[in-house]
């Protein structure tokens, strides 16, 4: 108990510093003059504007919804600048045209279209995009940007191949390639702001697996920790979760102990979910009580308004059923489903020509299959966002498809140490 006491010490002093390091980071960002961003932005608004709000690269297939709104308002924030860098930083100034949304505000604003704008406030999160989009508008446009964006992410699954067969997980490739043709990679790449979760659940993935032997419990801790404070830092709420539950089933399904013992599983999921919710709301929440004691805004009382409104599904009579049902639909089941039952078909040939099929279920499955509930879970007490945004929160059921082919992997070859 001890132990366990000085560890949540430590994961807040953690929390604490990377907040201070976000804040100087993001200050940094803003010394950035506008002239050398404003040509490379004025393009990227066109581009933005000329797609619309919620561009579809694929008609009638859902998942290739992208995003215009929140990337345009991530262009718009790392854009605006005023003479109180003060209120820049912590406040995350964007540019408002009455009746337009942030894309458009940004685009008639910048091309000289209108004067009549004023400055709003959007503080409640951290932008901490901005650390990475605000150098790379200094010598790239959007669509530039895009295109790397579709390398880096195809170098990552790359290495992350090559980490499960150096690491002998190999056989971990049949549930990565399912959940990664589920998430729809072409939208993932072609709108930024689903890219955070993406990349930092792939990190997380990767450091898991390279360094297997390495990572005692406490060290397991420290990742899930950071983790959850890089998405909060990051990430805009898109699909959160992501960045937790697919590395704590990888870590399930891999480790001979969790896989053997229920008792050994369900701690796990209890210390290291708990280390990713500090992180996360721990990261997300200094934001909110720095933004409110360096300026005059009351941001805690705003971001808990929001979490009510966005939380709750009262006012709109939103359901837990309605809200699952809305976010299963987005996906192409017509194409998914002969997929994921060549998959299934595969898995089931392997485990019939393994020589312990008489071998009972893995008591770790059920420890697999309870972390394969997170999104459902996350529907019910996010329903109001996850119902008006669920042309991206429907990302999060990744965590189910991934734990359910786990499942049967993990069958294939049950009384090895590794997968």
């Amino acid at each position: 108990m001890k132990e366990f006491v000085k560890l949540l010490i430590t994961e807040w002093i953690i929390v604490i510093i990377c907040a201070i390091v976000g804040l100087t980071g993001l200050s940094a960002i803003y010394l950035i003059p506008q002239k050398y961003i404003q040509n490379n932005i004025k393009v990227s608004s066109a581009i933005l504007h000329k797609e619309g709000e919620y561009g579809q690269l694929w008609e009638t297939i859902k998942e290739t919804v992208l995003d215009g709104h929140t990337d345009g308002l991530m262009l718009n924030v790392t854009y605006t600048a005023t003479k109180d860098s003060r209120r820049d930083v912590l406040l995350n100034t964007k540019v408002k045209v009455t009746g337009k949304n942030p894309m458009d505000s940004l685009y008639e604003m910048i091309n000289g279209l209108t004067g009549d704008y004023k400055v709003e406030n959007y503080g409640r999160y951290w932008h901490g995009y901005q650390l990475i989009l605000g150098p790379l508008f200094c010598f790239f446009t959007y669509a530039d940007i895009r295109q790397i964006n579709m390398i880096l992410q195809i170098a990552v699954v790359f290495y992350f191949i090559l980490a499960l067969s150096r690491s002998g997980n190999r056989i971990l490739c049949i549930p990565f390639f399912g959940m990664y043709v589920f998430l729809s990679p072409v939208s993932l790449f072609s709108s930024l702001q689903y890219s955070p979760c993406f990349y930092i659940m792939m990190g997380t993935l990767t450091v898991l697996i390279t360094f297997e032997r390495y990572m005692k419990d406490s060290r397991r801790n420290y990742l899930f920790l950071s983790a959850g404070i890089l998405t909060a830092f990051f990430d805009l709420m898109t699909y959160p979760l992501v960045t937790l539950g697919v590395p704590l089933i990888a870590y399930l399904g891999t480790d001979r102990e969790c896989l053997h013992s229920i008792k050994k599983g369900f701690k796990s999921i209890i210390v290291y979910s708990l280390s990713w919710v500090i992180g996360y709301a721990g990261m997300w929440m200094s934001k909110w009580i720095i933004a409110s004691v360096l300026t005059e805004e009351n941001v805690i009382l705003d971001a808990l308004e929001q979490m009510r409104r966005r939380s709750s599904g009262v006012d709109s009579g939103h359901t837990c059923l309605s809200t699952i049902k809305l976010n299963m639909g987005v996906c192409n089941i017509k194409v998914l489903l002969p997929v994921f039952t060549c998959i299934g078909i595969c898995i089931l040939v392997a485990i019939v020509k393994n020589r312990k099929t008489g071998q009972k279920l893995l008591p770790g499955t059920w420890m697999l299959l309870l972390v394969t509930m997170y999104p459902f879970v996350w529907y019910c007490v996010v329903r109001e966002h996850s119902w008006y945004h669920s042309f991206f929160t429907w990302r999060e059921l990744a965590i189910s498809v991934w734990g359910v082919i786990m499942i049967g992997v993990v069958h294939v070859r049950p009384d090895s140490a590794h997968l």
